[in-house]
């Protein structure tokens, strides 16, 4: 006879609204991870636009209480073997966080495992700038984690001292690839394409972008320069900065704006693209969508060395080049080597898609957290 599958309840939002969170975590539930265990969910949810993440309102606290209330109610009527908990690095969205685990630890036996999807924000800002009575609180909490994820082992740092068990492994995810994937990308006019591929936060790097793209107007270098995605709430005064580096840069006939792509036209994108430019100073960046999918699409990326779990991601020469945060000039300088060297496109090229194959590969993420489970049950 079989043996009975243990229980798994996966807390967490799915969408709507459509980000990384909450793809990741509709992704997991419809994964295999139902044929190794017997999944649960318990929906944390918040369908209203993304602009409504964090916020102090009277439906945000209705949510936090209601899904507070609801792990008691799941952990003591499933009596599960494994809790596992997506953790924010805000002190709004903690609060309900840390008391779900201390409630699921309080009811049950599970083993409780935590997942971070950013980077270094959680320890460095977040935890070391909190009140004496906030950091009393996360440490209580995290006394009751077995195991914490993280995207890379730099970002254990999150949690040494406060979790027992922490263990990294990088996101993934399954892309639609584009037609020429695994070949140089040249336009049939021979002018390169750069692209950026990101919400357009000023943190996320448009303007190193812009601001490399006259640089490198500058020194003659024949090239478009591509941006797909959208100002988020907030950004007015990064979008008249964007503004005003194409106007007195001259490079308005070089830049194109294509909005939030999908589907075919997020195809046709990257496989206009030459080279993509990734450089995010985001604080709570963590394992970027972007550059996985640029890996799956063979498009050799550029991206910074000391953001999230991006050191880790691209090996400096090998699968991509990193250059320092704020840096327009070593961008810049980063373009003319890769634009310079066909046959140095042409090795990153293929050693980012074959990266992409053995690290970060949505069956690879899945066997992971298979594999951290049964660790923890163990």
């Amino acid at each position: 006879m079989l043996k009975d599958k243990k229980k798994v309840i996966i807390t967490g939002s799915i969408p709507p609204p459509f980000h990384g969170s909450t793809v990741y975590l509709k992704n997991l539930l419809d994964s295999k991870l139902r044929d190794e265990f017997e999944v649960y969910h318990h929906d944390i949810s918040d369908h209203r636009d993304i602009k409504n993440l964090s916020r102090l309102d009277t439906e945000n606290v209705r949510l936090a209480l209601k899904s507070i209330k609801g792990i008691r109610s799941i952990v003591k009527n499933i009596k599960p073997d494994i809790v596992y908990i997506p953790v924010a690095s805000n002190f709004l969205p903690y609060l309900r966080d840390g008391s779900m685990i201390l409630s699921a630890s309080s009811d049950s036996r599970a083993k409780i495992i935590i997942h971070l999807h950013e980077g270094d924000y959680f320890r460095k800002v977040f935890y070391e700038n909190s009140l004496p009575p906030v950091k009393y609180f996360i440490k209580k909490s995290l006394s009751k984690v077995h195991t914490a994820i993280v995207y890379s082992e730099s970002l254990k740092s999150n949690f040494e001292g406060l979790v027992k068990n922490i263990v990294s492994f990088p996101n993934g995810a399954d892309f639609e690839v584009t037609g020429t994937a695994g070949r140089i990308r040249k336009n049939h006019d021979g002018k390169f394409n750069f692209s950026f591929y990101a919400n357009l936060y000023e943190s996320k790097g448009i303007l190193d972008f812009l601001n490399a793209a006259v640089i490198l107007t500058e020194k003659n270098i024949d090239a478009e320069f591509h941006i797909a995605g959208e100002y988020p709430d907030g950004e007015k005064d990064t979008e008249l900065k964007v503004k005003k580096i194409i106007s007195e840069g001259g490079i308005s006939d070089r830049v194109f704006f294509h909005g939030v792509v999908s589907g075919k036209s997020k195809m046709e994108f990257l496989d206009k693209t030459d080279i993509l430019i990734h450089p995010t100073w985001y604080p709570y960046e963590g394992c970027p969508m972007a550059i996985i999918e640029a890996f799956a699409n063979a498009i050799p990326v550029i991206s910074i060395r000391d953001t999230g779990a991006v050191p880790e991601m691209i090996d400096d020469g090998r699968t991509g080049i990193l250059v320092s945060r704020k840096n327009p000039e070593e961008i810049a300088a980063a373009v003319v080597r890769l634009a310079g060297n066909s046959e140095l496109r042409e090795n990153i090229s293929e050693a980012c898609r074959n990266e992409y194959k053995n690290r970060f590969t949505a069956e690879i993420n899945i066997n992971n957290i298979i594999t951290t489970f049964k660790k923890a049950l163990n």
